[in-house]
């Protein structure tokens, strides 16, 4: 049977509170495609009523519906050769709770006919909306409970689906790869943005709430346009190689069809082509002298973009492909009107097709009578290539753009402008005047450059250039033999750098993924709104936030660094669970996680049994090694985490583990200090190191204590753990990796201190507050916390006085989300 003539089927699984009604104007849709001929619609229903009124009646949970959608994808749609699952809310995580226990049961080859997975607005990061009120109403509805925030089932499952599933590489007993494409709804309260995406690599924002965002009307509506992409890329398979998913990010048949982002941005990119000859000519040039190859292939562009509305699915892409699409008709109809002006020169359009040879291809546009139609084309030149230089560098971060499609830098600017110091003007030509090459901002540029001349700012030594919506020149010194300037407008206000200091800027952003340093690490700013000047000799530079977030500048001993400013957040990376998965699992588990994007080669990061050996002889002295005898120290018991071995998780040449255990006197696991590392790989693309303190059984450390003693933590005690597992995964796990301890970084570190109440998965989790003593900090609106969490973006290694300061500042937050209101930082002094 030939590829796309297969019946495939398309399971849709609704949400809570929910019924198969909900998918009825997706299935019609569906079923009136002709494309889409050969694909059947099947609904998944199950029970998940807001009330039970009958005894002899339980609602199901998770497990039970995983079960209950592995007997229907067995017998019901067991007539389909392919099978899509579609799901909406909670629908998803039956999805993924279904993926999982197959998984983990060693069923994974049954799982091939599963060519892909769609999920809408799933709270796959749980959901806090309403939820006193969905504890006051539905307390023991295990559906309700487990779409909570940091439910640890949901974020098991998940993580195997991540490892197993979406990560994997072949069809086995414990993996299969099927791509999963995860839609959240840019107004949707109830499942937002970060939840939607949970610890998936990327989420794709559509119109809507949490309801409407599914309720699609017609063809065009970008909830359909998005499933039907993926449904024509799954048509195009082949249906006899289960090891062929679909791709996640472009298809043949979203190639094929006017449908899906790939597609548009495929067209976008073939009319305006990054770093094609003509369009980079079209950016450096001087606008008073253009080629007519230049004009003929713009206008051609402009054209095709006119015909073609690029409606992208993505809402931001969609909004800068109108922007683009708009400056490019702007420009492209005042070099129309120029073109056909008296002032051009007939004569050198005649002899156009001789001079286009080599680089001899000049065009005048009335080269000696500069006016205001040609101020006009340069605005709107650098109106273009802001909007086109925005759309490509989202294009890259959809991963939609083809390898290598990194743009220039916005405005009429190049990588080169950026990253090295200005090319020297020619000496027998007219020297810059300030302000040349962006006439809107030129009058702006010369009142700034009158303002701080007398700080040593000598003349013009490029033409300014637009960085991002910064406008940016390049001046020399005043005193010939000193280092130049930078002046730099940004939203009015005007800073002068010194050049030393602008190219430490840019060396410090240049290992941003986007290829565009100032972009990453942003823009130097100042106190106050008058125009300012950062000389050489200031110490630390604040920078307005780019995509790395608000940072400074730091001058050390080695040279300037960006370090991030302290921002506190619940975002969960993808290595926060971590080494989590061994059994048997702990009472009580007390981390700090941190991850490290340091700019650095894959092959200076390695693990030698030499670094091996000087971190076992570490270990005994750590803090972490210490917090956990401390603990028993202040009840009464000389316990010591002396003996560190090879711990249960990887060690190999990219990993570290090791672990201490105190046990009770008939030797049952009591206390255990952990430290883990692993280097960059397939699954994570930052070192992470980790350390931990566990309570593993406190029934055998209170067999270890003297009578009487309490196993509950005191809050100072979980801040004096947390604290101690902070410094030894950033002052000791990082020489296990590398030798340098001050490198540069390619984004924003993070700390995560993340508490949570485990113990065996065959029950439920305790409550923290059965572990840890939370009376100070007063009653919480939240049912039975099993886990809460802090994410702080901060450089790792501060000082211990900064580093506590930090760490209050963070409990308090973090105690303060999860319902404890009147924690203060003074508890934890």
């Amino acid at each position: 049977m030939g590829v796309g003539t297969t019946n495939l089927g398309v399971v849709f699984i609704h949400g809570l509170f929910s019924s198969e009604e909900t998918w009825d104007p997706l299935a019609r849709l569906l079923e009136s495609d002709e494309e889409l001929a050969h694909v059947a619609v099947r609904r998944f229903g199950y029970a998940t009523p807001k009330f039970r009124f009958r005894p002899d009646r339980r609602t199901p949970d998770y497990n039970d519906l995983a079960e209950r959608l592995k007997t229907f994808l067995q017998y019901d749609a067991a007539g389909h050769d392919r099978l899509f699952l579609v799901a909406h809310s909670q629908g998803g995580l039956i999805v993924q709770r279904y993926l999982a226990r197959m998984i983990q049961s060693g069923q994974g080859q049954q799982l091939a006919k599963i060519r892909g997975v769609v999920l809408f607005a799933c709270p796959n990061g749980g959901s806090d909306f309403a939820l006193p009120l969905r504890s006051a109403w539905w307390s023991k509805n295990p559906q309700v409970r487990a779409l909570g925030p940091l439910n640890a089932d949901v974020r098991d499952a998940q993580q195997t689906v991540l490892d197993q599933i979406v990560y994997a590489q072949e069809v086995g007993a414990s993996s299969c790869p099927i791509p999963f494409w995860v839609f959240g709804g840019e107004e949707d309260q109830v499942v937002v943005r970060a939840s939607a995406q949970g610890s998936f690599p990327k989420v794709f924002m559509l119109p809507g709430d949490h309801f409407s965002i599914i309720q699609a009307k017609t063809h065009e509506h970008p909830a359909y346009v998005a499933l039907r992409t993926h449904l024509l890329e799954v048509e195009q398979t082949d249906p006899d190689d289960p090891s062929a998913p679909a791709s996640s990010s472009s298809g043949s048949a979203a190639q094929a069809a006017p449908w899906g982002d790939s597609a548009k941005a495929t067209r976008i990119l073939d009319v305006l082509p990054p770093y094609a000859d003509w369009l980079r000519t079209l950016r450096t040039q001087d606008f008073f002298v253009v080629s007519g190859r230049v004009n003929r292939l713009f206008h051609e562009a402009a054209d095709a973009l006119s015909n073609d509305p690029l409606h992208f699915i993505d809402p931001a892409l969609r909004d800068a492909a109108t922007a683009c699409s708009t400056a490019t008709t702007d420009l492209s109809e005042a070099m129309i009107d120029l073109l056909f002006a008296d002032r051009v020169d007939a004569k050198a359009f005649e002899n156009l097709p001789a001079l286009e040879n080599e680089d001899a291809w000049t065009f005048v546009l009335g080269e000696y009578q500069p006016g205001e139609s040609e101020l006009r084309l340069h605005t709107l030149r650098d109106a273009f290539f802001e909007a086109y230089d925005a759309l490509v560098r989202l294009l890259n971060e959809r991963l939609l753009a083809p390898a290598g499609t990194t743009p220039p830098l916005s405005g009429t600017s190049t990588p080169a402008t950026v990253a090295g110091p200005p090319a020297a003007p020619n000496a027998s030509g007219p020297q810059p005047r300030v302000g040349q090459g962006l006439p809107r901002y030129e009058r702006e540029l010369r009142e700034a450059y009158d303002q701080l001349r007398s700080a040593g700012i000598g003349a013009p030594d490029s033409d300014a250039y637009l960085s991002g919506a910064t406008a940016v020149q390049h001046f020399t010194a005043a005193e010939k033999s000193g280092p130049g300037w930078v002046l730099s407008l940004r939203n009015g206000r005007a800073i002068a750098v010194s050049a030393p200091l602008w190219s430490a800027l840019v060396r410090a952003g240049r290992p941003a993924v986007d290829g565009d340093p100032l972009n990453a690490v942003g823009y130097p700013s100042a106190p106050g709104t008058d125009p300012a000047v950062l000389g050489p000799d200031v110490q630390r530079v604040a920078l307005e936030g780019g995509s790395w977030g608000k940072g400074w500048l730091v001058r050390l001993d080695n040279g300037w660094r960006w370090e991030p400013q302290v921002d506190l957040g619940f975002n969960q990376t993808r290595s926060a669970i971590n080494w989590t998965a061994t059994q048997p699992a702990p009472q009580l588990r007390l981390r700090a996680v941190i991850t490290w994007p340091w700019d650095i080669a894959a092959e200076e990061l390695e693990v030698t049994p030499a670094r091996r050996r000087d971190l076992k002889t570490q270990l005994p002295f750590s803090r972490v090694a210490g917090a956990v005898s401390t603990l028993s120290l202040r009840r009464g018991a000389d316990l010591r985490a002396a003996d560190w071995d090879l711990g249960p998780n990887r060690n190999a040449s990219d990993s570290v583990s090791y672990s201490a255990t105190i046990t009770s006197p008939d030797g049952r696991p009591a206390l255990t200090g952990a430290v883990m590392a692993a280097l960059p790989g397939a699954m994570q693309s930052s070192t992470v190191t980790c350390a931990e303190v566990t309570i593993q059984d406190a029934d055998a450390w209170a067999a270890a204590l003297p009578p009487g003693a309490s196993t509950k933590l005191t809050l100072e005690e979980m801040a004096s753990v947390l604290l101690a597992a902070w410094e030894t995964a950033a002052e000791v796990l990082p020489a296990a990796v590398c030798e340098a301890t001050m490198m540069r970084w390619a984004g924003p570190p993070t700390v995560e201190l993340r508490m949570s109440a485990e113990g065996p998965h065959d029950q439920p989790r305790p409550a923290l507050d059965t572990l840890i003593d939370f009376g100070e900090v007063g009653p919480t609106d939240r049912n039975s916390l099993s886990e809460m969490a802090v994410t702080i973006t901060v450089s790792p290694m501060l000082e211990d006085t900064e580093r506590r300061k930090v760490l209050r500042r963070a409990l308090v937050r973090m105690l303060g989300r999860f319902g404890y209101f009147e924690a203060d930082e003074h508890l934890f002094t």
